[in-house]
């Protein structure tokens, strides 16, 4: 089998962990291709069928959105704290990966945002996104005007921080910071929280799987930011053009993962006594 091994360079414990696997992975016969999850080029990992993914939830957001357009199935092995994206801890990742190897598991797909940023009516940017997409004030500490436009209708100019673009997987992370809902992650639903309205409706807006919303820029200085890890600084004019990506991420599950709800039950409803 061809298993792709990730991590982050920038954390050593990713690194180690990865290095060792990758290491008793070729030692059990399979062929091996490292991933730097840095934006490098990670094509080498094409024709993978897995992809062991050492990290947390910030570093599944990377593999995401690097592995997932070759379909390689992500198997998430928490080092973090929060572990709503990875599946198993390594501890119990040796007997993870045999279920794996032995065709013992499923994969939960999960959609992905494909967000594009047009300046003077040409294309500046393009990128997927798993969490979410942010469209938020710059440097200066002052609200600015979005419009949002749906389907090419206009909806609303907000006065805001921000606004917050979320899939049903991000609605546990920024958007859920700021009194977005919960979604079970898998809906395809598309989500839109404002960040500090001024004088502007305030509630989150859940919209089809199938509809495309445009954010234009009417002030500046103003930032986008793609799962927290990608930003482009924006200017008055850019417009940002949100749908749901035909790209979707796919979570390997298997019997050592715990289901989402006791994740959700756990680390945010917060059960009684814990």
């Amino acid at each position: 089998m061809k298993i792709a091994v990730g991590s982050r360079p920038d954390w050593p414990a990713s690194v180690k962990a990865a290095r060792e696997a990758a290491a008793k992975l070729r030692d059990a016969g399979h062929e091996i291709v490292e991933v730097a999850l840095d934006g490098s080029a990670v094509a080498t990992a094409k024709g993978a069928t897995v992809a062991c993914v050492f990290g947390g939830d910030g570093t599944m957001l990377r593999a995401a959105r690097a592995l997932a357009p070759l379909g390689i199935a992500l198997l998430g092995v928490n080092l973090g704290r929060l572990g709503f994206l990875t599946a198993v801890t390594n501890e119990t990742f040796d007997a993870a990966l045999a279920d794996v190897v032995s065709g013992r598991y499923t994969t939960d797909e999960r959609a992905l945002l494909d967000a594009g940023l047009a300046r003077g009516g040409r294309d500046a940017a393009r990128a997927l996104a798993l969490n979410d997409v942010v469209v938020a004030r710059g440097a200066m500490v002052r609200s600015i005007h979005l419009a949002v436009r749906v389907d090419g209708e206009p909806l609303i100019v907000y006065w805001a921080d921000g606004l917050i673009v979320a899939t049903a997987t991000g609605s546990t992370a920024y958007g859920f910071s700021v009194g977005g809902p919960l979604i079970l992650p898998g809906s395809r639903a598309i989500t839109m929280v404002p960040i500090a309205p001024h004088l502007s409706f305030g509630n989150a807006v859940v919209f089809d799987p199938d509809q495309v919303l445009e954010i234009e820029v009417q002030d500046s200085p103003a930032r986008l930011s793609l799962d927290g890890q990608e930003e482009h600084d924006l200017r008055e004019g850019d417009r940002i053009t949100v749908r749901r990506s035909e790209t979707v991420a796919k979570l390997v599950r298997t019997a050592h993962a715990k289901p989402f709800v006791e994740l959700l039950r756990q680390k945010i409803l917060k059960e009684p006594g814990t």
